[in-house]
């Protein structure tokens, strides 16, 4: 049989045969579950341990993936380059891969207007992929 939970008399949780069911806003600590928060920066950033399942929105000053930050296996992170001009991702002693290519990386080249997601494997591996990420 099912089991519902309830706020103020509605239903708001339900288990069905098939899984569970929500009614309304299901909501972690980084807000509504099927939005992707947007972390908007206008200079140099650095990527932090809270970026995760964020996608960063960059204008200018490029991005650095850094080691310091007790990144996970499974933590993922999109960069967008909302701007006209090519942006650098740095990659500060991580071993940073992209897809289809043998050889770790130093630094990328985000493109104008490219869009990255980068996905950890562990703590200090992390692979690469997107339109316009070289």
């Amino acid at each position: 049989s099912s089991v519902s939970l309830k706020h103020s008399g509605s239903a708001k949780l339900a288990t069905t045969s098939t899984g569970v069911s929500i009614t309304g806003t299901c909501t972690d600590s980084k807000g509504d579950l099927r939005n992707i928060v947007q972390n908007t920066q206008s200079g140099a950033y650095s990527l932090l341990k809270s970026d995760a399942g964020k996608h960063i929105s960059i204008t200018t000053g490029g991005v650095t993936i850094p080691s310091n930050q007790n990144f996970v296996a499974g933590d993922a992170i999109t960069i967008i380059n909302d701007s006209g001009s090519d942006q650098t991702i740095t990659c500060s002693a991580v071993t940073t891969y992209l897809a289809s290519d043998t050889s770790s990386k130093s630094s990328l080249t985000l493109k104008a207007r490219g869009v990255a997601t980068f996905l950890f494997v562990s703590a200090t591996v992390v692979y690469g992929a997107g339109a316009g990420l070289e």
